[in-house]
């Protein structure tokens, strides 16, 4: 399998060198990242966005696999377009407590580095990173034949992302619903982390819960998707992200 194999910043980047971008308007914690991805092995120091306008145009082009992204610069527009164009790093939120409390995002964060930055829980988020980079055996997309290896009780088992229904969450787990089979695959992954391996122009999150796949749409009606005799609501927070994809492909 050569490097064109792997989609790019889908969450799942090479091995390799890891570049990194900082979204932080505060110079002092901006520059404090940088010497930690610095002193950190396989990471790289990318670039830097003041605002989450710049986000899109520094991600592609250095090709970011991690943002370390200030919550308080958030901003899901920018998320859905990076997911709509192929693109989708991990994303470490940088909040205090009370700012992670105060506002919810439906952004796919990977995990929160609360404030005040100290090397040691930077070090403790990069080893998340890395523990799940190293869990996911890899996803392969040979044309027309696009799959994924997913861990599932004892086994190891190969599924095709064309035969993937919807997704639903249940706290840490996620159960993934085939065409043509009737009980779900339990997998040990949430749902946000379990997302990071799905083609973005394929599947949207459209609930808390829930993540469908567009081609097994079959109808839309009062804010749900029906998918077989599956009824799945949408979330108020994601109804405008999942009828502008709808609008696109209208």
């Amino acid at each position: 399998m050569t490097s064109h194999d792997l989609r790019p910043l889908k969450g799942l980047p090479s091995m390799g060198v890891l570049n990194c971008i900082v979204v932080e308007d505060n110079n002092k914690q901006s520059a404090l990242l940088k010497e930690y991805i610095a002193k950190t092995p396989r990471l790289n120091f990318a670039g830097r966005c003041d605002t989450a306008g710049e986000v899109f145009q520094q991600v592609t082009l250095s090709r970011a696999d991690i943002i370390f992204w200030d919550i308080r610069l958030l901003d899901n527009r920018v998320m859905l377009r990076l997911r709509e164009s192929g693109y989708y790093p991990i994303v470490i939120c940088i909040a205090d407590k009370q700012e992670q409390d105060k506002k919810e995002t439906d952004m796919d964060v990977f995990s929160y580095l609360n404030r005040p930055l100290s090397f040691e829980r930077f070090l403790s988020t990069i080893s998340k990173i890395q523990d799940y980079l190293s869990a996911t055996i890899y996803i392969h997309h040979a044309r027309n034949k696009p799959f994924v290896f997913i861990k599932s009780e004892y086994k190891i088992i190969k599924v095709k992302f064309e035969d993937i229904l919807f997704c639903e969450g249940m706290k840490d787990y996620t159960q993934i619903y085939l065409k043509g089979k009737s009980d779900p695959i339990l997998t040990l992954n949430n749902l946000k982390s379990f997302s990071f391996k799905l083609p973005p122009e394929e599947f949207i999150r459209v609930h808390r819960s829930f993540i469908v796949s567009l081609s097994h749409i079959d109808s839309i009606a009062r804010n749900e998707i029906y998918i077989g005799k599956k009824i799945i609501p949408i979330g108020d927070s994601f109804k405008d992200d999942f009828y502008q994809v709808i609008e696109w492909n209208s």
